[in-house]
């Protein structure tokens, strides 16, 4: 009877850590998209609805937006992150890569946690400066860039990159538009490095007749992470470029 008792309890106590262990795994909803400072496809009017409704429809708990207008003479003076953020009801935080037209053009984090804290580092870009937007979460952190279009201000990047990844321990996620295509140098640069390519190999620009793939979603210290879904949304004219989704678990 005793050995029975014992058996049993052994069981609850499995029981137990095995559903101790499911709870601490955590599930994240991970978008980047290059939004073209929500102009559309090819016009040049505002509609931040059309983006906002896009991003809504597959809830992401953190996204990376790219090519963000903020303040200047192209979009009225208008903080088109913070608009996109109220749609929404998520926080946000602008990274600005140049002055533009009076305000800045650059990149943005939208997300439905606060951040710890998010801030920003200059990258080389020769047609135009670039940004590394680092965002710092209680269990993870979330970079996002849009890389130069010239491959030695990408390679320069990486530099940058691996600087400040030497500051985590904690899983990071890196987002963007890389402008690389598979088997560009700075994509087997960040394998280097030791991040993972875990977006879809799939096409994402242009979104009205995808061709490439130069949008993508990364991950460094997270052996144990889990890629539960990984998809090019279905989004052919709200931008140039259709976002990326990816649902982890980590």
């Amino acid at each position: 009877m005793k050995q029975r008792s014992g058996f049993f309890w052994a069981v609850v106590c499995l029981l137990g850590l095995l559903a101790c262990q499911a709870a601490m795994a955590e599930e994240l909803r991970i978008m980047t998209y290059n939004v073209r400072s929500c102009h559309g496809l090819k016009g040049n009017d505002i509609n931040v609805k059309q983006v906002a409704d896009v991003i809504a429809a597959e809830s992401p708990d953190v996204t990376g937006i790219q090519e963000m207008d903020q303040k200047n003479k192209r979009c009225g003076n208008r903080d088109i992150l913070k608009e996109l953020a109220d749609m929404l009801k998520m926080e946000h935080a602008y990274a600005p890569a140049i002055p533009f037209k009076g305000g800045f053009y650059g990149i943005g984090t939208l997300s439905k946690a606060k951040p710890l804290k998010s801030r920003y580092v200059p990258l080389p870009g020769k047609e135009e400066k670039r940004t590394l937007q680092i965002t710092e979460f209680k269990s993870f952190v979330f970079f996002n860039t849009h890389l130069s279009l010239t491959e030695e201000s990408r390679l320069e990047s990486l530099k940058v990159i691996k600087k400040e990844q030497a500051k985590y321990h904690k899983p990071i996620f890196i987002v963007g538009d890389f402008n690389a295509k598979p088997g560009d140098p700075t994509l087997a640069g960040l394998q280097k490095m030791g991040w993972k390519k875990i977006s879809p190999d799939a096409f994402t620009f242009p979104a009205n007749k995808p061709n490439c793939e130069i949008d993508y979603v990364w991950v460094l210290n997270a052996p144990k992470l889990k890629v539960k879904k990984a998809y090019v949304v279905n989004a052919p004219k709200e931008s140039d470029h259709r976002p990326v989704m990816v649902v982890v678990e980590f």
